[in-house]
């Protein structure tokens, strides 16, 4: 009796065994749907602070990029200058073309990570929720989404792929900058994927105003073949989207870009009436936080 008793045990434990590891493969396997992985290495705490309270940030970093009376005195102006030094160089982002948002969703929701669609911070912090164009643009991933889902229920949800991707098109078509942020400049420490309105965004007004560099580059630049554009007067509609002030008239009415100022969004591209701007890849442009997600 003894004997089958201990065999018994041993099949237990086996089998015990076989489903431990079975469920760690799985784990593995879901998270690795594209060889690829989050880099969220944050503490818990912070991350739940930072996800509680990151309006409030938004709403600092506000107030110091629009007070005139801070940058008129030279004293303030340093210290405000070192100290978005210090934050930028922790947390900032790169811009993203329209194809390329809609691959890293879609490799992040294949990987087997969550998505979470909520509204975006820099309207809470501004209060300024619209009636006209979409307010929920802040979609974030991983355990950075696991935790706005559970510290605002109310304001974020769960999405795929598929939803991700629409949303990321009517973002597109509203003229919203795409824009995946993280920390340290390390490869796939990505959390969210920003689609700012150019009228709202925090950190893009307080890096064209007071040159805080919250985000770099992306990987492509706008071309405009001067002989399709139909010039600003009968077209034109590139010159209000871009974010970027990159655009301007030129002679005959033809519409340019002015060098170096273009960050290779794309927005200009979508509502170019004769087809005269594209998008090229820069010679040697790597993405950083998306690099592990973005072909």
């Amino acid at each position: 009796m003894e004997a089958v008793k201990r065999r018994l045990r041993v099949v237990r434990s086996a089998v015990a065994i076989g489903r431990a590891v079975a469920v760690t493969a799985g784990f593995v396997a879901a998270h690795m749907g594209h060889g690829s992985t989050l880099n969220q290495n944050i503490p818990r705490p912070m991350m739940s602070i930072m996800t509680r309270y990151e309006h409030l940030g938004m709403r600092a970093i506000n107030f110091l990029a629009m007070r005139e009376w801070i940058y008129r005195n030279p004293t303030l102006n340093g210290w405000v200058q070192w100290l978005s030094d210090k934050v930028m160089s922790v947390a900032n982002g790169e811009v993203l073309t329209l194809d390329e948002a809609i691959e890293m969703a879609t490799s992040i929701d294949g990987a087997g990570y969550t998505l979470a669609a909520g509204t975006c911070p820099c309207r809470r912090a501004r209060n300024n929720i619209s009636d006209e164009v979409p307010n929920n643009t802040d979609m974030v991933f991983g355990i950075w989404a696991e935790t706005y889902l559970r510290n605002y229920p109310g304001l974020y949800k769960k999405v795929d792929a598929g939803e991700a991707r629409t949303l990321l098109e009517e973002f597109d078509r509203h003229g919203f900058i795409h824009q995946v942020y993280g920390f340290n400049g390390a490869e796939g420490a990505a959390f969210v994927l920003c689609n700012c309105d150019k009228s709202v965004c925090i950190p893009l007004l307080a890096q064209k105003m007071r040159g805080f560099q919250s985000f770099r580059k992306g990987r492509s630049e706008a071309v405009v073949d001067e002989g399709a554009c139909r010039g600003a007067e009968e077209c034109g509609v590139c010159v209000e989207r871009c974010p970027f002030d990159a655009r301007a008239e030129g002679p005959g009415g033809k519409v340019h870009l002015i060098e170096g100022a273009c960050f290779g969004c794309g927005v200009c591209v979508a509502t170019c009436s004769g087809k005269a701007t594209t998008l090229e890849r820069k010679e040697g442009a790597e993405l950083v936080y998306a690099r592990n997600f973005v072909t």
